[in-house]
């Protein structure tokens, strides 16, 4: 018995310290997004590659939180505006296209916070 309770506390403890949108992890999002560059820059064709969905649909799973649906949102955001040509209506199009609604979108100018 005492030993659960030892246990327990050990994992309340690490619930509490543990901060929220720790789970999601951006260069793991940014190197499973980079199939879908091609597309968002208007050279991949009429529809994004399954590799790139397969790195969306990843991105959906990664972030099952709110917490983390900002953290991705800001991350996503921070790497589509490094890099030249990005179209932000394809990019924006990727879940859909995808079948995958990641509750936000990816755009270099959306705001996190909402």
């Amino acid at each position: 018995m005492k030993v659960f309770v030892v246990f327990l506390t050990l994992v309340a403890i690490l619930l509490l310290t543990s901060e929220p949108g720790e789970g999601f992890d951006c260069d793991d999002a940014k190197e499973e997004l980079i199939p879908c560059l091609e597309y968002i820059i208007g050279e991949g064709g009429d529809a994004p590659s399954s590799e790139c969905c397969d790195g969306v649909i990843d991105l959906k799973s990664s972030t099952p939180t709110k917490n983390d649906r900002r953290v991705a949102c800001e991350c996503i955001k921070a790497a589509a505006s490094g890099f030249s040509g990005v179209r932000d209506d394809l990019a924006a199009s990727l879940p859909k296209q995808c079948g995958v609604k990641l509750g936000f979108n990816i755009s270099r100018n959306i705001n996190c916070n909402r």
